[in-house]
């Protein structure tokens, strides 16, 4: 049996998790200290049922599933205590600006930049990952930057 959470804000936040709606939740101050780290089992109980993309989108299309955002100047100094792993993308917002990043291919990073302005979100920008990428200009160009690195 697990220990008590010390503070109410922790249990809130272990309660989240349990109940699959978050992940892991870190608060740091502007500094990049953590003040509260609560993270997850990293495996599902046995009895816990969770939909596939299938299921919630009911398609085969592979659907990318973001496990970095960063909003703000100073949110994490060190991804670490983050726990992450590779992420399949990252997004972040600055200012106006909406970006996503992905690593295509072995030496390739596509990032994608829109303007909140002109009503772009990263949503939006993923939504063109599956038709840039099924481009024959795309899927050459990254042939070629490939073939420079071997």
């Amino acid at each position: 049996m697990m220990e008590a959470p010390a503070t109410a804000i922790e249990q809130y936040f272990n309660q989240l998790i349990h109940m699959r709606l978050l992940t892991q939740v870190v608060v740091s101050d502007r500094h990049g200290n953590s003040i509260v780290a609560c993270t997850g089992d990293s495996q599902m109980p046995e009895d816990s049922e969770v939909a596939t993309n299938e299921d919630v989108y009911n398609n085969d299309d592979d659907f990318i599933v973001s496990n970095v955002v960063i909003s703000g100047a100073r949110c994490f100094q060190n991804f670490e205590q983050l726990q992450l792993g590779s992420p399949e993308y990252i997004s972040l917002q600055y200012h106006d600006n909406t970006v996503v990043q992905i690593l295509d291919g072995e030496c390739c990073m596509l990032t994608l930049i829109g303007a909140r302005s002109q009503g772009h979100c990263v949503g939006g920008l993923l939504v063109l990952l599956p038709q840039i990428r099924a481009t024959e200009a795309y899927q050459e160009l990254l042939k070629k930057t490939e073939e420079c690195f071997q």
